[in-house]
């Protein structure tokens, strides 16, 4: 396996979105570009909604071609400080999303809830997701090899390999995770 990426991660410490472009050949392949073509994209796995429904992400999936995951929490962006009346339209951009990659190609599910709920922080959610596309069959990779990236990675190593096993539970039987986390009513 060959891997290329391009990670925008330095735009989140300054309240910008942030977009990973990975590119995953069998060995013999090669992979010119780290970034991502326009409609090129296999899978989108949006773990921010609204950066999801950003021309740069919709630019990349095509109906017919992309499958998409989704982490439908509804997170208020920073522009929120400074308008209180602003508004997160959810249904519209799940709608914007089904049309970039056609209908029943993308899945919706509130990591970010789910996620904190279970393992006790929202730092979880990504790979919840991970987690979920996984189970779907939408990673081209091994289970062993991305429980060793988490724990070659090193940093809370436990709480991400299991947030991966929860998201894979959730993308078996959401309804069971669903009724896991709901509270208790006496």
């Amino acid at each position: 396996m060959l891997f290329r990426s391009l990670d925008m991660s330095g735009l989140a410490q300054k309240n910008g979105s942030v977009m990973s472009h990975v590119r995953i050949a069998a060995a013999g392949e090669s992979l010119h570009a780290a970034r991502i073509g326009a409609g090129r994209a296999d899978l989108v796995l949006g773990c921010d909604v609204l950066t999801t429904v950003g021309d740069e992400a919709l630019s990349r999936m095509a109906a017919g071609a992309t499958r998409a995951v989704i982490n439908a929490a509804v997170v208020m962006p920073a522009a929120f400080t400074r308008n209180a009346d602003l508004e997160f339209p959810l249904g519209s951009m799940e709608r914007q999303i089904i049309q970039a990659c056609g209908e029943g190609a993308a899945d919706f599910v509130d990591a970010t809830q789910l996620a904190t709920r279970l393992l006790g922080d929202s730092i979880a959610t990504n790979l919840f997701v991970l987690g979920y596309a996984w189970q779907k069959g939408l990673i081209p990779l091994q289970e062993a090899t991305l429980l060793r990236a988490i724990e070659l990675n090193g940093v809370a190593v436990a709480m991400n390999q299991n947030a991966f096993l929860w998201g894979r539970r959730a993308a078996a039987d959401l309804a069971r995770v669903r009724a896991i986390v709901a509270p208790k009513r006496t």
